[in-house]
C-alpha cells in the first residue's frame, strides 16, 4: 500500500471513529431526554363482582333495619350453622351484664376449651383483662379464649345455676356450658324459633345451628349497643399491657372483615354510603359467612347476611357479600331515591384512633408555587372563585391536556409516538453530522 494510500485509510478510519463516537454522544442524549414508559402504573386494578345467580352459598338476607322489611333474600329461613358468626350473641350477652372497664381473670379452664386450631387473640392463664380488650379480641380475630373467658364472667355475674343439679348425679357442668343456656334463653326471647346454641364460639356441633334470617335479629339486637358497633367498625386494634404482657402493642389485631377495609370493591356506582361492621365465621363443615352492618345513601342501615359458602370456596365471601349488598342496596334505595348521606363508601370510611388523634376535619392548604421569574400580581378577594365540588375530577383535578395524563391513559399509543420522534429526531442528527464532515472534506485543507 502507497503512502498516500495508507494517509487516507488511516484518515477514515479517524473521521469514522469521530463519526462513530460523536453520533453515539448524540443517541445518548437523546435517550435521556425521550421519557417512553415501558409499562403500566403499579396499582389496585379494578375487580368485577358475581352476578347473584352466580353465588354460591346455602342462603342470604339483606334486611333493611330502618323500616323492618326484609329487601332480597335466598332459603333465609333453612337451619345453617353459625361458626364464629355465634360470638355475636357472646358479645351482646357481654355488654348485658358487664361493664367494659371490669377487669376479668383468664382461668385455667377457659383456655383448655379452645382447640388447637383455635383463632385466638392471645390469652394466658391467670392474665387481668378489661371487657372492653377482651371484645376486641372476639370480634377482630375472633377469638376462642375470648369468647370462653367472656362466658364464664357472664354466669358468675348473672348467678346462673343448673336448674337440673339436684337431680344430676353427674358432676356438675361447668360454666362454660351453663353459658349456652343464656344463650338459648336469650334466643326464645328473642322469638328465635330455629336457634340453638352449643358453645360461646362456634366451634362446630350439629346441635348449634340457627338460620340467616335469625342470625340477623340476633345482630340487629347487638346493634342495640354503641360500644358492639364501635367494635365491629375498628379495622385493627392495638392490645394495651397486661400484668402478663408487659408492654402497650404486645398485639395487633386485624378485623377479618375485608370489606370494611376495601369498601371499594362495591364500585363507583354502588347505593351504598358507609361500611359500618360485622362478623365473619369459618368452619369446615357449616362453611364461610359473614353479617354486616351498612348504611344505604338514603340513610337507612342494611343488615346483609351470607351464611353456607363452601369451605372450598371460603375465599370467594368477600366479593359473594358485596354482591349480595350491592344488590340490596339498589333496591333498597329505589324505593326511596332521597340521597341522605353524602360522599361514597371510601369517605364514610371509619377510623379507629385513641380519642383526640383521629381525623380533625381540617383540610391541609395545597402550596403553590410562584415563577421566581414572573412578577406576583396583586390579588383582589374579590377576584378569588373556588370551583364547586362537582368542577373537580375523581380521577385528575386537571382537565386539559398534559404528557403524563397521555402517557398514564395510553401508554401504548404513547411508546409509538415515542419510538416514531426517536427515530426521526436520530436521523436529522446522523443527516447533519455527516453534512458537516462532508463540507470539511470539501473546503477544508488537504495534507499530502
Amino acid at each position: 500500500m502507497t503512502a498516500s494510500k495508507k494517509g487516507s485509510h488511516f484518515g477514515l478510519q479517524r473521521r469514522s471513529r469521530r463519526l462513530g463516537s460523536g453520533t453515539l454522544a448524540v443517541i445518548f442524549a437523546v435517550l435521556l431526554s425521550v421519557s417512553v414508559p415501558l409499562s403500566a402504573d403499579v396499582g389496585q386494578q379494578e375487580i368485577s363482582l358475581p352476578e347473584l345467580s352466580d353465588i354460591s352459598c346455602q342462603s342470604y338476607i339483606v334486611y333493611d333495619r330502618t323500616t323492618g322489611e326484609t329487601v332480597i333474600s335466598q332459603s333465609a329461613d333453612l337451619r345453617i350453622y353459625p361458626a364464629s358468626m355465634t360470638k355475636i350473641m357472646t358479645a351482646a350477652l357481654a355488654l348485658d351484664n358487664l361493664t367494659t372497664d371490669q377487669i376479668l381473670t383468664v382461668s385455667q379452664t377457659a383456655m383448655d376449651a379452645t382447640t388447637p386450631n383455635s383463632t385466638l387473640m392471645g390469652l394466658v392463664v391467670g392474665e387481668e383483662i378489661s371487657v372492653s380488650e377482651i371484645l376486641y379480641g372476639l370480634l377482630l380475630p375472633s377469638g376462642n379464649d375470648a369468647a370462653n373467658v367472656l362466658a364464664e364472667a357472664i354466669v358468675t355475674a348473672t348467678g346462673y345455676t343448673d336448674p337440673a343439679a339436684a337431680q344430676n348425679t353427674d358432676a356438675p357442668r361447668s360454666n362454660l356450658s351453663l353459658f349456652s343456656d343464656i344463650m338459648n334463653q336469650k334466643a326464645a326471647e328473642l322469638g328465635l324459633a330455629n336457634t340453638h346454641f352449643v358453645n360461646a364460639n362456634g366451634l362446630h356441633d350439629d346441635n348449634h345451628y340457627t338460620t340467616a334470617s335469625e342470625l340477623a335479629q340476633i345482630f340487629d339486637y347487638a346493634l342495640g349497643h354503641e360500644d358492639f358497633r364501635t367494635v365491629i367498625s375498628a379495622p385493627t386494634h392495638v392490645f394495651k399491657a397486661t400484668n402478663k404482657h408487659n408492654f402497650d402493642g404486645w398485639k395487633i389485631v386485624k378485623n377479618t372483615n375485608c370489606l370494611l377495609t376495601d369498601p371499594w370493591m362495591l364500585g363507583a356506582d354502588t347505593a351504598v354510603a358507609k361500611i359500618e361492621g360485622g362478623k365473619t365465621g369459618t368452619t369446615i363443615a357449616g362453611g364461610t359467612g359473614m353479617t354486616l352492618l351498612s348504611i344505604d345513601k338514603n340513610g337507612d342501615e342494611l343488615i346483609s347476611i351470607v351464611c353456607g359458602i363452601p369451605y372450598e370456596i371460603a375465599n370467594r365471601l368477600t366479593t359473594y357479600m358485596a354482591a349480595i349488598l350491592n344488590a340490596g342496596a339498589s333496591a333498597c334505595y329505589d324505593k326511596d331515591p332521597v340521597i341522605r348521606v353524602e360522599g361514597n363508601v371510601m369517605d364514610n370510611k371509619p377510623y379507629n384512633a385513641a380519642e383526640g388523634l383521629g381525623p380533625s376535619g381540617v383540610q391541609a392548604a395545597v402550596p403553590t408555587e410562584v415563577p421566581t421569574s414572573t412578577p406576583v400580581p396583586t390579588i383582589i378577594a374579590s377576584d378569588l372563585v373556588t370551583p364547586a365540588a362537582s368542577d373537580v375530577s375523581d380521577d385528575d383535578t386537571d382537565s386539559g391536556f398534559s404528557p403524563g395524563r397521555l402517557v398514564k391513559d395510553h401508554p401504548v399509543i404513547s411508546i409509538i409516538i415515542g419510538s416514531f420522534l426517536f427515530i426521526v429526531i436520530l436521523l436529522v442528527v446522523v443527516y447533519l453530522v455527516a453534512n458537516r464532515k462532508q463540507k470539511r472534506r470539501g473546503n477544508g485543507i488537504r495534507r499530502i
